[in-house]
Formats: structure tokens, C-alpha cells, sequence
């Protein structure tokens, strides 16, 4: 299992954004938000539940930038999931389909 970010954090748990996955994040008390986006709650930095992850991409003059965000980790990816659970928010995969009976 690799680094995921907000986004495929989201489908996985069936959200349609980063935003709505992050949202749900502060009100589990994960995230805090920023003037500037979000970052991991105080109390769990330094548990190596995120990392920042450049991706490089080119500026329409063709200079090379990088942009930079946070990316949950096996460890973060783990923690999320136990967290969730316990309020009883499961990834889309473990849902269970209520018409599969039928």
C-alpha cells in the first residue's frame, strides 16, 4: 500500500472530494483547517500518519515548478480507518449493499 491523498482517500470511503474528506477529517478531530488548506491536529504530528509529496509539473513558459501536499502514509491510511469505524463510516468496500438480497 502506497501514500494516498485527500482525493483517493475520499473515493474510498465513497465522498465526492478531497474537500468533503477533509471536512470530515476536522470533525473527527484529524485535521485542523488553515487559512491556507488543512493540516494534521497537533496532537498527532511526529506519528507518521502523513507525509508531503512533490509532484512536478511544467508552467505554460515551460519552467518546471513543483507543488507540494500531504499525503497519508499505510500508517495514517490505518488510523483513519480505525477512527472511522468507530463512529461507523467503512470504506465503500466493506458497505454492505442493502438490495443485494433481493
Amino acid at each position: 500500500m502506497a501514500t494516498k491523498t485527500a482525493i483517493q482517500m475520499a473515493r474510498i470511503y465513497g465522498l465526492k472530494s478531497s474537500q468533503a474528506f477533509n471536512k470530515l477529517m476536522v470533525k473527527c478531530g484529524v485535521l485542523t483547517r488553515t487559512i491556507k488548506g488543512y493540516m494534521l491536529a497537533d496532537s498527532l504530528r511526529g506519528q507518521g500518519l502523513s507525509v508531503i509529496v512533490e509532484s512536478p509539473y511544467f508552467l505554460p513558459n515551460g519552467i518546471k515548478a513543483t507543488k507540494k501536499r500531504s499525503a497519508w502514509t499505510e500508517k495514517g491510511q490505518k488510523y483513519i480507518h480505525q477512527r472511522l469505524s468507530r463512529i461507523g463510516i467503512f470504506p465503500s468496500s466493506e458497505q454492505t449493499d442493502l438490495f443485494s438480497n433481493l
